[in-house]
């Protein structure tokens, strides 16, 4: 049974030798990771900074005049920053090591968004937007990279990032409100710089502390050949599609529920807050589930929940019917994250490399997902993403349930 586990998940892990920077030994403090609980603070501290801006999007529209394009821009500059640095992150991560680069990246943050806090006009807060970006991406590949380091075995990485990213989210979208409402939209620029500058301080002071125990022996991964370029090709086809899925929580969802239900922004917000709960507490659970079937059943399980939540959304009668499928959608979502994110670092190596395709391939999905959806909704009405993301979720439930049979089989 445990063989058939192990097969159908395609979880093929490479030697622990061969992850990068692993022949350095921990005598190199360029590799050494960050310690967990300083990896998992920063990811949820870099996270907060992430989601912050979206409750005061329509007074910094207002206070500086922006058009609908530009309001969209705050965030695509941003998603574009994250995007181009994945790659070069994944390189400094693997050449210099996740405390620097860890440091790199908060430096950029604090910079980028007292900028934006200083922004009196569109072309001064565009480019700050981009450099904090940036600096989320090198904040994101390098404790991504230290929590994978710590706990490589059974989608266990994948749960922490997904853990700590929720309540960084929540945290921002709960604080951004309450800024923008109690003092200005700068208000959330300026905690955020705060928040980077708390990160720099404590990665650099982390160094002393920094993680360098030997791996336990139940956490460590088998050694097993490299995984082939076919079955990495499928998993960063899993991993994109689970993050173009994301643009209905990010951009569709107020849309349909807006023209649909004539919802205001506070249910709309109090909406977005629930699906964010649930996504965050089904996390836990998602990484058992992995464990206990293995990577490949989970994706295909979480792409026909997330396939049946969408589909299902178009059949609500009210707003308060929403969050049923929603809930599903959510659940399918983090269930379809960690497997695919799981499979992505295995297969990839476990190394530098593997965190800089999962991130690579998210933030892709991230930038097309919602332009996707946008020129949908414009073309089709706002109910067509729902139907098309539901179509293409279904066929990749069909692949991963197919490619799970095959294994079984195979067995």
């Amino acid at each position: 049974m445990k063989a058939q586990r192990d097969v159908a998940s395609t979880e093929i892990d490479p030697m622990l030798a061969s992850a990068p920077g692993a022949a350095a030994g921990v005598s190199d403090p360029r590799r050494v990771a960050l310690p967990l609980m300083t990896a998992i603070a920063t990811l949820i501290l870099t996270y907060w900074c992430v989601d912050i801006v979206s409750p005061a999007l329509p007074e910094i529209q207002r206070a500086l005049g922006l058009s609908g394009t530009g309001a969209g821009l705050v965030f695509a500059l941003f998603f574009g920053g994250r995007l181009i640095t994945n790659l070069p992150a994944a390189i400094l991560v693997d050449r210099v090591g996740p405390r620097w680069t860890a440091a790199t990246g908060a430096a950029a943050l604090l910079s980028g968004s007292a900028l934006a806090a200083l922004a009196t006009s569109p072309t001064s807060l565009l480019p700050a937007r981009g450099l904090q970006g940036i600096g989320v991406a090198l904040l994101a590949t390098a404790g991504l990279l230290s929590i994978l380091r710590a706990l490589p075995g059974g989608g266990a990485a994948m749960t922490a990032f997904n853990i700590a990213t929720g309540v960084g989210g929540s945290a921002g979208l709960i604080s951004g409100g309450w800024l923008t409402d109690a003092i200005s939209w700068r208000a959330i620029f300026w905690l955020s710089a705060g928040l980077g500058g708390v990160l720099l301080v404590g990665i650099v002071l982390s160094g002393h502390r920094a993680a360098s125990a030997p791996r336990r022996d139940d956490q460590a991964a088998p050694a097993t050949p490299v995984s082939s370029s076919r079955a990495l090709v499928g998993a960063l086809a899993a991993n994109l599609l689970v993050y173009s899925n994301y643009s209905i929580w990010v951009v569709s969802l107020s849309l349909y529920a807006t023209e649909r239900f004539a919802a205001n922004a506070e249910r709309i917000g109090f909406t977005l807050l629930v699906i964010n709960a649930i996504h965050l507490l089904a996390a836990v659970p998602a990484g058992g589930l992995i464990r206990r079937v293995g990577a490949l059943p989970a994706l295909a399980t979480g792409f026909s929940l997330t396939a049946t939540g969408l589909a299902c959304v178009l059949l609500a009668p009210s707003q308060g019917w929403v969050l049923a499928p929603m809930a599903l959608y959510a659940i399918g979502q983090v269930v379809g994250n960690s497997a695919a994110g799981d499979l992505l670092l295995r297969l990839g190596g476990h190394g530098g490399r593997a965190v800089g395709l999962v991130r690579l391939t998210s933030d892709i999905g991230l930038v097309a997902g919602p332009t996707a959806v946008g020129i949908l909704a414009d073309t089709a009405g706002v109910q067509a993403p729902f139907v098309a993301l539901a179509i293409a979720t279904g066929v990749g439930a069909a692949v991963a349930w197919r490619s799970v049979r095959r294994s079984m089989v195979t067995t």
